[in-house]
């Protein structure tokens, strides 16, 4: 079996998920799968002052109140090809409320056609 990771992207610019997805199935040629989801700091924007600091509540209250998390298996050297496939879309994944794209090592698969 060649090396695989799973590549995960958490886009919080849901509006670029139809754009992303299309662009990863025709650069990248992975299947993938996306959820629903919400990060801990639009979560807990959610608490009354009481539980968080209003010192701190603009730090954490986000212009998204859901993101989408996508991950795929791919083979580890399309890695590469990947994250450039996503910096096309998302342009620049550094800035706020943008996303966050990361990868682990996978051990071993069952059921996922080669």
């Amino acid at each position: 079996m060649k090396n695989k990771v799973l590549f995960i992207i958490v886009l919080n610019q849901t509006e670029l998920l139809d754009d992303l997805l299309l662009k990863f199935n025709d650069e990248v040629g992975q299947a993938a799968t996306v959820i629903d989801s919400v990060g801990m700091a639009q979560h807990l924007s959610h608490l009354d002052e009481a539980k968080i600091f209003s010192t701190i509540r603009p730090l954490i209250i986000s212009d998204h109140a859901e993101n989408k998390t996508i991950y795929s298996v791919i083979p580890e050297e399309d890695l590469d090809l990947a994250r450039k496939t996503v910096r096309n879309v998302l342009k620049d994944i550094g800035e706020p409320d943008t996303g966050i794209m990361f990868a682990v090592p996978v051990l071993f698969q069952e059921g996922i056609r080669e």
